[in-house]
């Protein structure tokens, strides 16, 4: 079997892995106040990454019958890599990490199991269902208490992980007119979800010894381009411009970590998870990150 190291990269979504790993550093910056044990942020994101891969594989594998028809291109209908490699592979990815998280503790590998079944009930069942995007939705909320499980998970610790659900809760049921571009109303909806997100920020700023006038001033400057991004695709409705937006948002995810960052503890913390979005946007400009 020839192996083209681009295919494997468009399978994994390898754009779209660095915002996995934002929202471990985001939310052990918060914990640990900067003072980062780089063993334990090493394993819980090599566990993150490794979900992610492992979720964006299999969903690729359960849709293959669904991609010969729509999307014949992409790695898996198109013959470049095998399914049953395919499956392989993603089921590998799932359990190195649930390996890794358990290397950390119990309650890492706890949180990383339910994770782990989130994943594989969303890409075999909830996917093609109403309810579909508030389980993509909690995956990324697992995904932060992952971050954040190396304190003891307190109310606040809860709270912390709500922007990141609403957020790819919103952006996953845009997600679903991205080859049909049928429902303006997506949109809108989307919209809606963000505002509430920005809410919760807000919330969040209000109650932190952190918050600031630049944490408030970065939250109205991200929301009003999401918004803008958002309106764009509503007046120029079509495949193309729902899909544009897609990958601005999933990258967006970076950002998002930051502002809640921003919110919750020192500000320059928040350049460290920015930074991820080099190689994100790098990747992003010859794959697909959907």
């Amino acid at each position: 079997m020839t192996i083209n190291i681009v295919d494997y990269l468009q399978l994994m979504r390898a754009p779209a892995v660095f915002t996995a790993l934002s929202n471990i550093v985001a939310a052990q910056l918060i914990v640990t106040e900067g003072q980062i044990d780089w063993e334990i942020i090493l394993l819980l994101g090599v566990s993150s990454m490794c979900l992610y891969i492992s979720g964006m594989i299999l969903n690729d594998c359960f849709d293959y019958q669904e991609d010969l028809r729509d999307r014949p291109e992409r790695p898996l209908p198109s013959g470049r890599i095998p399914l049953k490699f395919g499956w392989q592979l993603g089921w590998t990815f799932l359990f190195i990490g649930l390996g890794v998280a358990v290397m950390v503790g119990l309650q890492q590998l706890l949180i990383a199991g339910f994770l782990s079944v989130l994943i594989v009930f969303y890409n075999a069942v909830a996917k093609k269902q109403l309810y579909g995007f508030l389980i993509m939705g909690g995956c990324r909320y697992c995904n932060w208490l992952l971050g954040l499980s190396t304190m003891e998970l307190q109310w606040g610790s809860f709270i912390l992980a709500i922007p990141i659900f609403i957020y790819v809760s919103s952006l996953t049921l845009l997600s679903t007119i991205e080859t049909t571009a049928s429902n303006k109303k997506f949109i809108v909806h989307c919209g809606i979800g963000m505002l509430a997100c920005a809410l919760v920020i807000f919330y969040l700023q209000r109650h932190s010894p952190y918050a600031n006038i630049i944490s408030l001033l970065a939250l109205v400057v991200g929301f009003w381009l999401v918004l803008k991004r958002l309106y764009t695709a509503y007046q120029k409705f079509s495949v193309m411009e729902i899909q544009q937006t897609i990958k601005y948002l999933v990258i967006g995810v970076i950002p998002l970590d930051a502002l809640v960052v921003l919110s919750a503890a020192a500000s320059w913390y928040s350049v460290t998870v920015l930074s991820l979005m080099i190689p994100g946007w790098f990747f992003a400009r010859s794959l697909r990150v959907t």
